[in-house]
């Protein structure tokens, strides 16, 4: 062994590891370098922030996972920090015997008129909806809720749609660190149009009225409630009910789920 390796830094394998890339501003197309390990950076030139797709953040350790769908408690403890680590106010794990899926959720997107009703493939009634979780559902056997709580003032403002980018930036990577655990059944759900999030600059969704390719493919993913999952039902077995005005600044939150299978 040569004296560099004996004097070698502990910390210079992790910083060579890390690397810049340059990723497009979704609104202005300006370049935004951002490092391999971070999450994400605001644009210089119009301020949106910009997510990096694939941040080398910690993952987990193959080695943990139990046989079959009873996984262990290590796995789902790391997935649970993992969704901390990336932002979340609040995570927990769920028995999936508790999802319910009501067709009547999922068909008030149309009733009510939602203004994002078939303007991208995420929702109604581009997704395949209740009927078709119905069918898998009894692959999940637990499913992690994850909640971005903020000043209600913020999320009725501009900042809204980078709390949504966030929601869905967090479980797409949830539900990438299960599939690398071998959990390929794995899926994420989260909130708001992906057209109004993603692409609110642009006219037309490209997959629905343009050429096929979708512009943030590895951006979204599809909302709770073009699914017919019952998010009230989750909260209160969550214990995640609402007390009324229990705090002295009024509060709102966003929710995600990664079914585990």
């Amino acid at each position: 062994m040569g004296l560099n390796d004996t004097l070698k830094c502990p910390g210079m394998d992790e910083t060579l590891s890390t690397f810049p890339i340059e990723l497009g501003c979704p609104r202005c197309n300006s370049i935004v370098e951002i490092w391999s390990d971070e999450i994400k950076r605001r644009c210089t030139q119009c301020g949106t922030m910009v997510f990096n797709p694939a941040p080398s953040v910690k993952t987990l350790d193959k080695n943990t996972l139990e046989a079959g769908t009873n996984h262990s408690k290590d796995s789902i403890d790391e997935l649970l920090e993992l969704a901390m680590g990336l932002g979340s106010s609040a995570v927990t794990i769920i028995n999936g015997k508790n999802i319910q899926i009501d067709n009547q959720i999922a068909g008030l997107c149309r009733e009510t008129k939602c203004p994002n009703y078939g303007l991208s493939p995420t929702c109604p009634p581009h997704v395949e909806g209740p009927d078709w979780l119905k069918k898998h559902i009894h692959k999940t056997s637990q499913a992690i809720l994850i909640e971005i709580e903020v000043p209600e003032e913020l999320m009725y403002s501009d900042k809204r749609k980078e709390i949504n980018k966030l929601l869905h930036f967090i479980v797409i990577q949830i539900e990438q660190a299960a599939h690398e655990k071998g959990l390929v059944q794995s899926t994420a759900f989260a909130g708001g149009s992906c057209k109004s999030i993603q692409c609110f600059e642009h006219v037309y969704c490209n997959v629905l009225n343009g050429d096929g390719n979708c512009r943030h493919p590895d951006l979204s993913r599809p909302s709770v409630s073009g699914y017919g999952i019952n998010m009230n039902h989750l909260l209160k077995n969550a214990g995640w009910l609402k007390k009324s005005n229990d705090s002295s600044v009024p509060v709102s939150s966003r929710y995600g789920l990664v079914l585990i299978g």
